[in-house]
C-alpha cells in the first residue's frame, strides 16, 4: 500500500472519528444580539432539534445545565424532541420538559415533523404536563421583565399545515414567532420582532472549505443556519442539538442559541469604540 493511500486513509479515519464521536457531543453556545426598542434587556434561549434517545439522560442534563447557566428570561423550543419514531421506545417528553423548566421561567415550543411522525398528540400532552406551552397555529401573551410579549407558534408545514392568520389572531407587537421549518420566512407578511427556526441542522455534515452537502430547505444553503435578514423580519435558524438520519456532525457543532435584545443603536456604537 502506497504512502499516499495510507495518508488518505488516516485523514478519512480522523474525519469519521471526529464526525461520529467528537462533534456531536461538542455542544456550544451561540450568541446573537438583536437591536429592539421594545424587548431591550430580554434574553432568550432557543433550543431546537434535540433528537433525544431513550437513554440520553446525561446529554439532556448537559443541555439543561448549559441553558440554565445562561440565565435566560424565556426558553423557546423549536421541535423534533425525540430521535425515535416509536413513542414507547423514546425518551419521556415530560422528563425533557421538566429538565428545561428548572429555572421557573416561561417555556414555549412547537412540534416538528419528527414529533408528528412519532406521536404528536402524546408528545404535546407530555411536554405540557412537564411545564412547556406548546403552540400550534396559536399564540400566548406572556410577561417578561414587566413587558407583554406575544409568543406565536406555527404548526409544522410538512406534517400539519400552517395557518398564519389563525396564529396571529389578536396578537400585537412585540411578537416572537416560533416555527420548526424556516421555509415559512417569506410567507409571513405580518411584522414580528424575531423569528426562531430549526429543522436544517445547519447542514450537519460540512467538508472543509465547502458549503453544506445537503440542507433540507427549498432555499438551500441560504437557509442552513444563522441570521436571515433579507426582509424587515429577522430570523435566526439554529443548527440544532441532535442529529438526523446519521449520528454525525462535521464542522457543524450542536448549539444552544442565546438571543440578547439590546437598545437600538448599541451595536453600531460598540463598533465605533
Amino acid at each position: 500500500m502506497s504512502k499516499q493511500v495510507l495518508v488518505l486513509l488516516a485523514i478519512l479515519s480522523y474525519i469519521l472519528f471526529r464526525a461520529f464521536f467528537i462533534e456531536p457531543n461538542s455542544l456550544v453556545v451561540t450568541n446573537y444580539k438583536i437591536e429592539n426598542r421594545d424587548l431591550s434587556g430580554i434574553r432568550v434561549a432557543f433550543l431546537s432539534d434535540l433528537h433525544l434517545k431513550k437513554r440520553d439522560y446525561n446529554r439532556l442534563n448537559k443541555i439543561a445545565i448549559m441553558t440554565n447557566k445562561q440565565s435566560p428570561d424565556v426558553i423557546i423550543l423549536g421541535g423534533d424532541f425525540l430521535n425515535e419514531q416509536n413513542y414507547k421506545k423514546a425518551m419521556n417528553p415530560t422528563l425533557i420538559a421538566q429538565k428545561l423548566s428548572m429555572l421557573n421561567i416561561p417555556v414555549y415550543g412547537v412540534l416538528g415533523q419528527q414529533d408528528w411522525m412519532t406521536d404528536g398528540e402524546k408528545i404535546s400532552e407530555a411536554l405540557s404536563a412537564g411545564g412547556v406551552t406548546i403552540l400550534e397555529n396559536s399564540s400566548r401573551r406572556t410577561v417578561i421583565k414587566g413587558r407583554y410579549v406575544d409568543i406565536i407558534g406555527l404548526a409544522d408545514i410538512t406534517a400539519r399545515g400552517m395557518d398564519i392568520e389563525r396564529a396571529f389572531y389578536r396578537t400585537m407587537r412585540p411578537r416572537i414567532l416560533i416555527t420548526h421549518n424556516p421555509d415559512v420566512y417569506y410567507d409571513i407578511m405580518e411584522d414580528v420582532d424575531l423569528i426562531l427556526a430549526g429543522h436544517t441542522h445547519g447542514g450537519q455534515f460540512i467538508l472543509p472549505f465547502t458549503p453544506p452537502l445537503f440542507v433540507p430547505s427549498k432555499f438551500g444553503v441560504e437557509f442552513a443556519s444563522g441570521l436571515i435578514n433579507t426582509r424587515s423580519n429577522k430570523m435566526i435558524i439554529s443548527k440544532g442539538i441532535g442529529t438526523s438520519v446519521l449520528p454525525l456532525r462535521l464542522n457543524c457543532k450542536p448549539e444552544i442559541v442565546i438571543v440578547d435584545f439590546v437598545p437600538v443603536g448599541s451595536i453600531i456604537d460598540n463598533r465605533r469604540k
